[in-house]
């Protein structure tokens, strides 16, 4: 029995050892087949915001996965130019991966519009379904069309209203302020239908603007809010709520395209991971981010539901025109996704 024992252990022993030797070999072929490559992650968050540390991640983990060969440098804070510069470099496959808006391919996929519709999402995890179904498949089709290959969409959270003049506690409070919105004719058109002054303005040039005073104030998640500072420049913050932000991730098609089929399968686990990191991260410190922003001395506030229902009112026949040009049949698809993902 004993013999027996014995020879059925050094067997299971055989077997587990050659199974790891297989495994390691394959590794090893694999990251063989991997070829030397460096490239440059760009985006105009700080470090300390989530998608900063997503990114350094994702950078890393590739480089393990490919056995040192593909080093990927995080470049945070805008270095490598506005965002719409970013993006621009990442069609023309000069900088291989982004974070951050997409509204600046506005011109070239309409359908990016729809994510500054207000009240369009209750939640982060409706939000997460459409991006991650249909609706993101549809969109990440359109993007790779125009040389962008998307690997992800992550969390930049719900946005809020913050200026520098005075208490925002009901609707009629925005009358007069002039407030820095996201560069789509949609965003512009809600707001005045509230009665702010909205313009658009580059974010590189926002903090300036609101340090000397230029606009009055603007609108962001509170995670973006405090990694960048805004305490220092804005004291009273209005939780709205009003819409919910997306980033995209990306690669350069270009890029994308020149991998092999073994660097695309890596690079698509460490982007899935990336992704669940970041949105989880960003949910986790949202709630942080407010309490420093109140820590610094920001006052904060929320709208009444009369007040909430009223913005409800009034923007639907500003941002009708819109709609229509975004298409009938897509918005349709979006509020269809929304109803699933809220009957679960």
């Amino acid at each position: 029995m004993k013999t027996k024992t014995t020879r059925l252990h050094r067997f299971l022993c055989a077997a587990v050892l050659g199974a790891a030797a297989t495994l390691a070999v394959t590794s090893t072929a694999r990251a063989q087949d991997v070829k030397v490559r460096t490239a440059r992650f760009g985006h105009g968050l700080a470090d300390a915001h989530p998608a900063g540390q997503a990114a350094k991640q994702f950078a890393a983990d590739m480089e393990q996965a490919t056995g040192g060969k593909m080093k990927i440098a995080v470049i945070a804070n805008q270095a490598l130019g506005p965002d719409p510069q970013m993006l621009g470099a990442l069609q023309g496959g000069v900088q291989e991966f982004y974070t951050g808006s997409a509204l600046a391919l506005l011109g070239q996929v309409k359908e990016l519009g729809f994510q500054d519709v207000p009240f369009l999402f209750n939640t982060e995890a409706e939000a997460h379904a459409v991006f991650d179904g249909p609706v993101g498949q549809y969109l990440n089709n359109k993007l790779n069309g125009v040389g962008i290959h998307v690997l992800g969409w992550w969390e930049n959270g719900f946005r809020h209203i913050t200026n520098s003049r005075r208490p925002v506690n009901k609707i009629d409070d925005l009358k007069g302020l002039k407030l820095r919105t996201q560069p789509n004719p949609l965003t512009l058109d809600a707001f005045k239908a509230i009665g702010a002054n909205a313009s658009p303005l580059p974010w590189s040039e926002l903090f300036v603007a609101l340090e000397t005073k230029a606009f009055d104030g603007q609108e962001n998640p509170v995670v973006l809010m405090y990694t960048q500072r805004f305490y220092e420049v804005q004291k009273y913050m209005t939780l709205s709520g009003h819409v919910y932000s997306p980033l995209i991730f990306a690669v350069s098609k270009k890029f994308w395209d020149s991998l092999t089929p073994d660097e695309q399968k890596m690079m698509n686990t460490a982007a899935r991971k990336a992704t669940e990191f970041q949105r989880k991260s960003t949910a986790a410190e949202a709630g942080t981010a407010l309490q420093g922003m109140k820590d610094k001395g920001v006052q904060v506030t929320q709208f009444s539901e009369a007040d909430l229902q009223a913005i409800r009112d009034r923007v639907p026949p500003a941002i009708a025109p819109h709609l229509e040009k975004i298409g009938p049949e897509f918005m349709t698809l979006v509020r269809t996704e929304i109803a699933k993902a809220r009957a679960r």
